[in-house]
């Protein structure tokens, strides 16, 4: 064969007829070497050159039969027993060929497994979608390789290259790099224990606002209680005359600069507030009265039979219709109060 032919790769056709005729050339091979055999000139000159070496037939010859030498028999019978049986062979390759494909099927199918289970195992986001904190190669290292775009794959070879060369620098890098991350978390640290603590004085500012607010309303409450025993203890004895500020009223929001005639600080939730406090802890008689009694102590003081005869004849002048009027509008919360269930 000339150096420029090209041999190319036979189909499965070419290959089936290349093998039946090397068959067919076997079998006249194997009648022609039969009958040979059986000829008196063939055994003389076999006779006649005993003492000589017989040809050996080489073992890369593809057109040499292997095997052993047909038995000496009949002609008929050597004859019938030397012809091939091409349905046999057209079968065997047939077989030989589908085994081929079941083998070649099952390669692909092993090959596709491990690709999908390689695929599974591994979820690779190329870098252009990702954002801005791993734009750095040093971020790559346990990357696959071969899920790496071109770009990415050769400048992982040429950071991979220049750590080799300068393994110096390279850890020098790497220590840099620990000690700035170590940095930011301690940073961290700091910045979430001065969150925490200044949440925690936040917390305690208002727990002691609260506390002093409840204080003052609890010191409010107990001197409502005692200006109004000193004020009927007062009320047996000679008269005195009272004002609209001398009398103790049911709110929060009474100071001495009230100058109102009809008395607006007197509001529904701002008695009710001051009436229904929460009690003090110190577990004294007043803090165990109940709703019911502390509206019912109420009413009682400002009902206008009891508090006119106590209280309101005291009271002179220009303060007098505005008492009265006072008087007047807690004992209407106050009824409205009790009412409610």
């Amino acid at each position: 064969m000339s150096p420029g032919k090209l041999r190319m790769k036979r189909t499965p056709e070419e290959q089936a007829a290349r093998d039946l005729r090397k068959a067919q050339k076997a079998a006249r091979k194997a009648s022609k070497r039969s009958h040979r055999s059986k000829s008196p000139s063939r055994n003389k000159r076999r006779r006649t050159d005993a003492g000589g070496k017989d040809e050996v037939p080489g073992w890369d010859d593809e057109d040499v039969p292997y095997g052993p030498e047909p038995e000496e028999a009949g002609p008929s019978r050597s004859n019938h027993r030397q012809k091939p049986d091409w349905d046999y062979i057209r079968a065997q390759e047939e077989q030989d060929r589908f085994q081929d494909k079941l083998w070649s099927a099952l390669d692909d199918d092993e090959r596709l497994d491990g690709v999908e289970a390689r695929f599974n195992s591994y979820a690779h986001i190329p870098r252009r979608w990702r954002g801005g904190g791993m734009e750095r190669m040093d971020e790559d290292r346990d990357i696959d390789p071969q899920f790496m775009e071109d770009e990415d794959y050769a400048e992982w070879i040429r950071v991979g290259m220049w750590r080799k060369k300068h393994a110096a620098e390279h850890a020098e890098q790497v220590r840099v790099q620990a000690e700035r991350a170590a940095r930011r978390k301690k940073e961290e640290a700091i910045r979430e224990e001065t969150r925490r603590l200044q949440k925690a004085a936040e917390e305690e500012r208002h727990r002691r606002r609260s506390e002093k607010h409840q204080l003052k309303r609890q010191t409010e409450r107990e001197s409502y209680e005692i200006n109004w025993k000193v004020l009927l203890e007062a009320s047996e004895g000679p008269l005195v005359s009272l004002s609209f500020d001398d009398i103790p009223w049911p709110s929060f929001d009474h100071t001495s600069s009230t100058r109102t005639l009809d008395a607006e600080f007197l509001t529904a939730e701002s008695v009710s507030t001051f009436l229904l406090f929460p009690p003090s802890l110190k577990g004294d008689q007043e803090a165990t009265k109940s709703r019911k009694e502390i509206l019912r102590e109420t009413l009682l003081r400002f009902h206008p039979d009891k508090f006119e005869a106590r209280v309101l004849k005291r009271v002179q002048g220009v303060d007098h219709d505005r008492v009265k009027d006072a008087a007047g509008k807690v004992v209407r919360i106050v009824n409205a109060l009790i009412s409610e269930k």
